[in-house]
């Protein structure tokens, strides 16, 4: 889990489905849920800057980088065996 820049946005791994969901701190709620692979994907580490919220899938040994305006994927790299962390810097 991350807090966004702004403090208004919280982005969480969902193990199972391979996705991560945008919680609107406002009001407490998932505002977005974003692929991030298949099920089984096992996003597990999320860093979240101005420009970027890079995201390790444990299982797919990959880094998925999402637009944080628009919630879309803009690129999924493949990293090697089981990613554990991310820091950016």
């Amino acid at each position: 889990m991350a807090i966004g820049p702004d403090g208004k946005t919280v982005y969480t791994a969902v193990l199972g489905p391979g996705q991560v969901s945008v919680i609107d701190t406002s009001n407490n709620r998932v505002s977005s849920t974003i692929s991030v692979g298949p099920p089984g994907t096992d996003p597990c580490n999320i860093e979240v800057t101005h420009q970027a919220v890079y995201v390790t899938e444990q299982a797919a040994g990959t880094l998925t980088v999402i637009d944080p305006k628009t919630n879309k994927v803009v690129a999924t790299v493949t990293v090697g065996t089981s990613p554990y962390g991310v820091a950016v810097g």
